[in-house]
């Protein structure tokens, strides 16, 4: 606990998250004991039937208004989801996540149906935590079984994860994740606490009322189709797909897909509207066009 004041008193991080607290703040402890002043404390703890304490707390800064969305914890998993206002009209969802290395095939799903379910929503998303998933590749974002399904959602939802050395021996173990427009900087593993060792990083977080409205997407209509072909037909299939069930195949081809697209697909800048995605011109012209109906009707 000593650590933590020290970390909030000289860093002044605005979140501060912490797993394998092995408290009780449902029994043997009090919030008052790990409280830290300027900040509003949310934890999830092991079922109360644990034989120990045991669980993940986050630590926000006041002024962040923080609403808690999600609250789930078994033995082996533990899923916080809040969502903070930085600035006004502004959301943006933090996952703080911890799965168990022995978590079993029906665990595995229940934790992927709640996180995939918490990012359905649309709003920008900082996910961080505990997945315990030593053997993925990150230099080419692949794994085998489990962390192939990490890798898939990964890929479903555009999701780029940024720590890239290990903070637990050899393994990387803790990930920082984001999706959408958020940027992170100066990402740096550090000072050791308990068996890992700290996350320190920035967030980047414009002001939406301030910020220009514009996203990187791919423009289609210069694809290089032929670069493309060529490469996706330079790779030996039969070695990649060797000894790999129908999952592990669909993943190493969609990963391949999604490189060569990156390398030939150039991208165009657009300016973003605050129409949905549903709105079509069509549609607004005949709104307007119903406007003015209405504004001649009156004159008479």
């Amino acid at each position: 606990m000593l650590e933590l004041q020290a970390i909030a008193s000289t860093l002044s991080h605005d979140i501060i998250a912490v797993k394998e607290t092995r408290l009780d703040l449902n029994g043997r402890h009090f919030p008052a004991e790990v409280s830290l002043k300027g900040y509003v404390l949310h934890n999830v703890d092991k079922p109360s039937h644990s034989n120990r304490g045991g669980g993940s707390l986050i630590y926000m800064k006041e002024k962040l208004q923080t609403q808690i969305k999600t609250m789930r914890a078994t033995e082996k998993l533990k899923i916080l989801h809040l969502t903070i206002q930085p600035h006004p009209g502004q959301t943006i969802k933090i996952v703080f996540l911890y799965r168990n290395p022995t978590c079993t095939t029906i665990e595995e799903d229940e934790f992927y149906y709640y996180f995939g379910n918490i990012l359905s929503s649309p709003y920008e998303t900082l996910i961080i935590g505990d997945f315990n998933l030593p053997h993925i590749n990150w230099t080419i974002r692949q794994s085998q079984v489990p962390g192939s399904k990490l890798i898939d959602l990964m890929n479903t939802n555009s999701l780029q994860q940024h720590v890239n050395e290990p903070a637990r021996q050899n393994n990387i173990l803790d990930l920082v994740m984001t999706i959408t427009d958020l940027s992170i900087n100066g990402l740096e593993v550090t000072d050791k606490i308990g068996d890992h060792q700290m996350i320190d990083f920035t967030l980047e977080v414009q002001d939406p009322n301030t910020r220009t409205q514009h996203k990187q997407v791919l423009d289609y209509k210069l694809v290089n189709f032929e670069l493309m072909k060529k490469e996706l037909g330079s790779h030996s299939y039969e070695v990649l797909v060797s000894n790999k069930n129908a999952e592990e195949y669909c993943m190493i081809l969609k990963e391949k897909i999604a490189t060569a697209t990156e390398h030939h697909n150039p991208r165009k800048q657009i300016r973003l509207t605050n129409n949905p995605p549903c709105f079509l011109q069509e549609i607004k012209r005949f709104l307007n066009a119903r406007q003015l109906s209405c504004r001649r009707l009156e004159r008479y």
